[in-house]
């Protein structure tokens, strides 16, 4: 970023961005005037103040970022603007002789319904929206396209008043009018400067459903949902949990709305969840429309959080955003950490957290170990849209989370607020969000910054020594990183360890004073290794790492009796459900090994919590469930593929058999009633195992289910079916998608279900990419296919021709949207981890892939797998 750029070389190739290049920009945008006439040829007016920042070179020129756009004038203080003084490079231009203030008018033109990338300004569905992050706002208009680059906007939006009645941009609408050739405009004012990648504006026929909100400071808030026409009632369920993310942050944080209105609207094609754009959030459809009949819980669930997530980036974000994108989690990661929080307390702290523990083992930490594993803060990178990632996020997230833990709810909070007080209104850096964390607690938290700079999952190592003589146990705790591409040696972390200490009766025995203990449950590993001595009159079984205090990979010398213990005793959830996870990895690993005599203790652990469940239903359907196929396949350094499929087969097999019983109960009951979700989730799971039995009578029950009018139930028994090769099952995929044929969201889980079916062969899955409803440029609809495909139908997915098929997707993709098809690519980059013939197989279809492809987001995903 020397000279304002953000990313050219003269060959058109993509350079290294470097953390350590970082440099102020040259110049600062202190307004711009938007005039846009919105068409399919939509041309775009920019006035912008500038200002050259002091101690610059008043002899460098401005470079203006500019992509796939035609720039029809530029002008500088009301004059043309000479030749000689525009230098085109790649991604842009510079423009040379300004003087330290001036206007600069440019006008361009951009083709929206051309725009396949959805990036900038685009079609989706009959709208027309913008998606800016990282760099979109560039193919929109010149400009200084750099987070730390703040302005305030005014933007007038024109169009036909039929085509487009909706026009809307980010901050308040200040003028609206009619026009004598049936077009109308609208102008919009946004009082807060913001970076540009939070500009948003769209245009299009669009439903609005209102709701409000009152502040606890009395102040009334106008809540704005635009969606399809026919679509307003599926919208109560975000409305309202858009007002209770309002008002857990006002109770948590003292953090109020700053707008008079808010806005939120539901786009058919979007490459994200959401984009939280200031007072316009712009959301992925799948995200916002819900109702019982066409949504599973899993969905309102994800509702609740990523509506509160782009609401809370309102401060943590836009109020106060980063400086350059390596700081990304500090808007993310951080945020990520608030949208937990508040679901937490909104729909249960123990499931939540159970939920967030299994989505980062099974996303996170595979791509931690693998050949694209980075930091949460990397030093370099190519293509910023691949550091969109669950490191980023989630890991990010847990970083946040264990300095919160470190110095507890209060300090937290001051922390936080102390930060957006000293920030607000600027772009600021992670050094800086730790900095005042630290200051409001009195403790020095620097040492977390190396969370943020080193890749990998650390492994704890817990170790007993049991000293009859002495009456004493000593805890022995060793932690490692692996080595990371580009990063051979790690140092130790600060690890946060939540523990209980249990005896043999299942009671809690305190913890020793220690300079690591902070608490009644928690110590503070600070080295690589760490050793308690515990006086006691038994051998004592540590609980450790409760509520997952740490992003860490658990090497406890447990014996699997210890684990049965655990699984049964623990007070934790969290330790209750690890410990059968770890249960079944050994079975698994038995099984591969064609052994099954590690069933038992798997199976004699589920039948007693079968026996006698939690009294929280949906815990119990956690604890019951198998493991994610995807965080067992991390347990593994090679891989057979097909034998992993047989075993994890067997596996489910088996404890559908051991707990025939009670899982017949609960699957006949059909609790279709709002707030019983818990129950549903039990329903489900009991159900999903019995179907691998394959009864009549199971079948028709499922086949029956199908058709109800509980979406959650439904697709569990479709999902389900879906695992047996019989008639019901066709007669049920063919009764759905009859049903639901004309409802896209719903679509989308029968096309996942299709190609996530193990009968699904690799020619079934290119008839599904043939299908008539299927669309490559929805990427909802090619998520739904490609992602199922690749990461649960493992058997068809891995065999020389699922490579090649999804060899040829991806370059597809590439051609159109780079962005999913380089988030797609992971699956295609495992190979050092695959047995032969697959290791071999996937990275021939790799290397052919690499050598085709187009865009540097899947040229840098492929040569990090493929660096040797």
């Amino acid at each position: 970023m020397a000279d304002d750029r953000t990313a050219a070389t003269p060959d058109g190739g993509t350079e290294w961005i470097r953390r350590a290049d970082y440099q102020p920009p040259r110049y600062r945008i202190n307004r711009v005037e938007l005039a846009v006439d919105v068409d399919a040829r939509t041309v775009v007016t920019s006035r912008m103040q500038i200002e050259r920042n002091a101690g610059a070179d008043p002899e460098a020129p401005l470079w203006l970022d500019a992509r796939d756009l035609e720039l029809l004038s530029i002008r500088v203080d009301d004059a043309p603007l000479a030749a000689d003084r525009l230098v085109h490079g790649n991604g842009g231009f510079w423009v040379h002789g300004l003087p330290t203030q001036c206007l600069i008018e440019t006008q361009c033109a951009i083709h929206p319904e051309q725009n396949t990338a959805l990036e900038g300004f685009y079609a989706s569905g009959p709208m027309y929206c913008t998606q800016c992050e990282a760099h979109g706002f560039s193919r929109i208009t010149p400009f200084i396209d750099r987070p730390d680059v703040l302005a305030r906007f005014q933007v007038r939006l024109t169009a036909d008043a039929t085509r487009f009645p909706v026009l809307l941009a980010n901050g308040d609408c200040i003028e609206r009018g009619t026009l004598d050739d049936g077009r109308h405009f609208t102008v919009w004012e946004d009082p807060f400067p913001k970076p540009c990648y939070l500009f948003a504006m769209v245009a299009g026929d669009l439903a609005l459903v209102r709701g409000d909100y009152r502040t606890s400071e009395g102040r009334p808030i106008a809540l704005e949902f635009y969606v399809d026409h026919g679509s307003e009632g599926l919208v109560d369920h975000a409305m309202e949990a858009l007002r209770q993310a309002m008002r857990w942050d006002e109770e948590c944080f003292g953090l109020h709305y700053d707008l008079d209105t808010y806005m939120v609207v539901a786009a058919r094609a979007f490459n994200m969840g959401a984009m939280e754009n200031k007072g316009l959030n712009i959301f992925n459809s799948s995200l916002v429309l819900a109702s019982t009949r066409t949504a599973t819980d899993a969905t309102f669930d994800a509702i609740t959080s990523v509506i509160a997530h782009e609401y809370f980036h309102n401060y943590t974000g836009n109020r106060v955003t980063c400086r350059d994108w390596f700081q990304l989690s500090l808007k993310e990661g951080l945020t990520v950490f608030r949208d937990q929080r508040f679901s937490e307390d909104v729909l249960g702290a123990s499931v939540q957290r159970i939920e967030q523990a299994r989505a980062l083992r099974a996303v996170q930490f595979p791509e931690d170990a693998g050949p694209t594993a980075h930091p949460v803060r990397p030093d370099a990178y190519k293509e910023v849209n691949n550091f969109y990632t669950p490191t980023v996020y989630e890991k990010g997230a847990e970083i946040v989370r264990m300095m919160h833990a470190r110095i507890g709810e209060s300090a937290f909070r001051e922390g936080l607020r102390s930060y957006l007080q000293q920030h607000d209104g600027t772009a600021a850096t992670i050094e800086d969000f730790v900095q005042a964390l630290s200051t409001a607690a009195g403790v020095d938290l620097d040492g977390f910054l190396a969370w943020y700079g080193q890749a990998g999952t650390p492994r704890l190592a817990v170790r007993r020594e049991w000293l009859p003589e002495q009456g004493r146990m000593r805890l022995h705790f060793n932690q490692h990183t692996p080595a990371t591409p580009g990063q051979p040696d790690k140092q130790p972390l600060p690890i946060p360890i939540r523990m209980q200490l249990l005896d043999g009766e299942g009671e809690v025995r305190p913890l020793p004073a220690h300079p690591a203990r902070q608490g009644d449950d928690l110590l503070l590993m600070t080295e690589a290794t760490l050793t308690l001595d515990i006086d006691s009159d038994e051998p004592l079984l540590p609980a450790c790492l409760m509520g997952l205090s740490a992003p860490v990979i658990l090497q406890g010398d447990y014996s699997t009796l210890d684990l049965q213990r655990l699984a049964v005793q623990a007070g934790d959830p969290y330790v209750r459900w690890d410990a059968l996870q770890q249960l079944h990895a050994q079975a698994h690993r038995a099984l591969m090994a064609d052994d099954d005599s590690l069933l038992e203790p798997l199976l004699v652990s589920l039948q007693r919590i079968a026996a006698s469940p939690p009294e929280d239903e949906a815990f119990t359907a956690m604890l019951l469930a198998p493991p994610a196929m995807s965080w067992l396949w991390e347990q593994y350094d090679t891989l057979d593929p097909q034998r992993f499929m047989a075993a994890f087969q067997s596996l489910k097999t088996a404890v559908a058999r051991a707990l025939c019983g009670p899982l017949s109960v609960w699957a006949q009951r059909n609790p279709i009633a709002p707030g019983r979700a818990g129950q549903r989730a039990l329903t489900n799971v009991a159900l999903g195992y019995l179907l691998l039995l394959q009864s009549d009578a199971v079948l028709a029950l499922a086949r029956r289910r199908v058709c109800d009018d509980n979406m959650t139930l439904a697709m569990a028994a479709l999902q389900g079916l879906n695992q047996t090769a019989t008639g019901e099952c066709t007669l049920a995929n063919a009764a759905f998608y009859e049903r639901w044929r004309d409802d896209a969201l719903v679509l989308d889980r029968w096309f996942a279900v299709q190609a996530a079916s193990p009968h699904c062969t690799v020619e079934g899955v290119q008839q599904l990419l043939e299908h008539p409803d299927f669309d490559w440029q929805n990427p909802n609809r090619v998520r739904a296919v490609v992602a199922s495909f690749a990461r649960e139908n493992l058997s068809h997915f891995h065999s020389e021709a699922g490579y090649a098929l999804y060899a040829d997707i991806l370059q597809r993709l590439d051609r159109s949207n780079p962005q999913i098809a380089a988030r797609l690519c992971r699956p295609l980059i495992g190979f050092a981890r695959l047995a032969e013939p697959w290791s071999g197989q996937q990275r021939a279809a790799a290397q052919a892939l690499r050598a085709r492809a187009a865009s540097p987001n899947l040229q840098e995903m492929l040569d990090a797998a493929l660096h040797d």
